[in-house]
Protein backbone atom coordinates (compact mmCIF):
# COMPACT_ATOMS: atom_id res chain seq x y z
CA UNK A 1 0.00 0.00 0.00
CA UNK A 2 1.56 3.30 -1.15
CA UNK A 3 2.06 6.36 1.36
CA UNK A 4 -0.77 8.16 0.23
CA UNK A 5 -3.45 5.69 0.22
CA UNK A 6 -2.52 5.09 3.89
CA UNK A 7 -2.62 8.79 4.66
CA UNK A 8 -6.39 9.02 3.30
CA UNK A 9 -7.20 5.90 5.05
CA UNK A 10 -5.81 7.42 8.62
CA UNK A 11 -7.69 10.59 7.65
CA UNK A 12 -11.24 9.35 6.84
CA UNK A 13 -11.00 6.99 10.28
CA UNK A 14 -9.80 10.24 11.81
CA UNK A 15 -13.30 11.79 10.28
CA UNK A 16 -15.45 9.07 11.70
CA UNK A 17 -14.26 9.71 14.80
CA UNK A 18 -14.42 12.89 15.12
CA UNK A 19 -18.45 12.26 13.76
CA UNK A 20 -19.34 9.73 16.40
CA UNK A 21 -17.96 11.93 18.63
CA UNK A 22 -19.93 15.35 17.73
CA UNK A 23 -23.35 12.93 16.95
CA UNK A 24 -22.65 11.57 20.86
CA UNK A 25 -22.30 15.41 21.96
CA UNK A 26 -25.88 16.47 19.96
CA UNK A 27 -27.58 13.98 21.61
CA UNK A 28 -26.06 14.59 25.06
CA UNK A 29 -26.93 18.44 24.69
CA UNK A 30 -30.50 17.17 23.59
CA UNK A 31 -31.10 15.27 26.65
CA UNK A 32 -30.25 18.00 28.84
CA UNK A 33 -32.29 20.58 27.39
CA UNK A 34 -35.54 17.76 27.53
CA UNK A 35 -34.66 17.60 31.68
CA UNK A 36 -34.30 21.57 31.62
CA UNK A 37 -37.95 21.62 29.82
CA UNK A 38 -39.27 18.96 32.42
CA UNK A 39 -37.60 20.38 35.38
CA UNK A 40 -38.89 23.92 34.48
CA UNK A 41 -42.18 23.10 33.55
CA UNK A 42 -42.94 21.10 36.74
CA UNK A 43 -41.37 23.28 39.15
CA UNK A 44 -38.38 20.73 39.86
CA UNK A 45 -35.15 22.71 39.98
CA UNK A 46 -33.47 19.04 40.81
CA UNK A 47 -34.55 17.58 37.26
CA UNK A 48 -31.75 19.19 36.17
CA UNK A 49 -29.78 20.99 38.71
CA UNK A 50 -26.87 18.48 38.12
CA UNK A 51 -26.03 20.04 34.81
CA UNK A 52 -25.28 23.73 36.35
CA UNK A 53 -21.54 25.10 35.53
CA UNK A 54 -19.68 26.58 38.57
CA UNK A 55 -20.50 29.97 36.57
CA UNK A 56 -24.44 30.39 35.37
CA UNK A 57 -25.42 33.40 34.20
CA UNK A 58 -29.28 34.10 35.53
CA UNK A 59 -31.62 36.94 34.38
CA UNK A 60 -35.79 37.16 35.75
CA UNK A 61 -38.08 38.77 35.51
CA UNK A 62 -38.54 39.33 39.17
CA UNK A 63 -35.28 41.55 38.74
CA UNK A 64 -32.45 39.00 39.63
CA UNK A 65 -29.85 38.83 37.29
CA UNK A 66 -26.03 38.08 37.60
CA UNK A 67 -23.59 35.03 37.83
CA UNK A 68 -24.10 32.31 40.37
CA UNK A 69 -22.30 29.74 41.51
CA UNK A 70 -24.29 25.99 41.40
CA UNK A 71 -25.71 26.10 44.57
CA UNK A 72 -26.73 29.77 44.11
CA UNK A 73 -28.30 29.49 40.49
CA UNK A 74 -30.13 26.21 42.50
CA UNK A 75 -31.89 28.47 44.80
CA UNK A 76 -32.78 31.55 42.90
CA UNK A 77 -34.36 29.22 40.18
CA UNK A 78 -36.30 27.52 42.96
CA UNK A 79 -37.31 30.60 44.32
CA UNK A 80 -38.51 32.02 41.26
CA UNK A 81 -40.84 29.02 40.25
CA UNK A 82 -42.21 29.00 43.56
CA UNK A 83 -43.33 32.45 43.05
CA UNK A 84 -44.23 31.58 39.61
CA UNK A 85 -45.92 28.75 39.90
CA UNK A 86 -45.23 26.88 36.17
CA UNK A 87 -47.90 26.05 34.49
CA UNK A 88 -46.12 24.97 31.53
CA UNK A 89 -43.15 24.53 29.93
CA UNK A 90 -42.45 23.95 25.98
CA UNK A 91 -39.03 24.34 23.78
CA UNK A 92 -39.79 26.24 20.80
CA UNK A 93 -36.58 26.41 19.24
CA UNK A 94 -33.15 24.17 19.50
CA UNK A 95 -30.25 24.45 18.12
CA UNK A 96 -27.45 21.67 19.47
CA UNK A 97 -24.95 21.40 16.28
CA UNK A 98 -22.93 23.84 17.50
CA UNK A 99 -19.81 24.79 20.43
CA UNK A 100 -22.43 26.53 22.04
CA UNK A 101 -26.16 24.54 21.68
CA UNK A 102 -29.18 26.76 23.29
CA UNK A 103 -32.48 26.53 23.55
CA UNK A 104 -35.38 28.74 23.62
CA UNK A 105 -39.50 28.20 24.32
CA UNK A 106 -42.28 29.80 26.63
CA UNK A 107 -43.30 29.35 30.15
CA UNK A 108 -46.72 29.41 31.15
CA UNK A 109 -47.09 30.21 34.72
CA UNK A 110 -49.63 31.88 37.43
CA UNK A 111 -47.38 35.16 39.04
CA UNK A 112 -50.15 36.55 42.19
CA UNK A 113 -53.08 35.25 40.94
CA UNK A 114 -52.18 36.09 37.03
CA UNK A 115 -51.78 33.24 34.48
CA UNK A 116 -48.26 35.11 32.55
CA UNK A 117 -46.06 34.23 29.47
CA UNK A 118 -42.65 33.97 29.63
CA UNK A 119 -39.57 33.35 27.43
CA UNK A 120 -36.86 31.33 28.50
CA UNK A 121 -33.33 31.12 26.92
CA UNK A 122 -30.77 28.56 27.49
CA UNK A 123 -27.28 28.10 26.46
CA UNK A 124 -24.58 25.01 27.02
CA UNK A 125 -21.10 25.17 27.31
CA UNK A 126 -18.52 22.29 27.45
CA UNK A 127 -16.59 22.12 30.39
CA UNK A 128 -14.17 19.19 31.13
CA UNK A 129 -15.96 17.45 28.08
CA UNK A 130 -19.43 17.10 29.59
CA UNK A 131 -22.72 20.25 28.96
CA UNK A 132 -22.95 22.31 31.55
CA UNK A 133 -25.76 25.13 31.37
CA UNK A 134 -24.20 28.26 31.31
CA UNK A 135 -27.33 30.53 30.91
CA UNK A 136 -30.90 31.02 31.81
CA UNK A 137 -32.59 33.84 30.61
CA UNK A 138 -36.76 34.30 31.39
CA UNK A 139 -38.09 37.20 30.72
Amino acid sequence: MSPNIKQKIIFLITLLILAVNVNAQTKEAVKIFIKIEDGIGSGSVDKFSNYFSGRNYLSFTNGAAGYFSENQSYYVIKDFLSVNRPISFKINNMVTETATPFAAGTLKYISKGIRTTATVFISLQLIDSQWRISQITIN
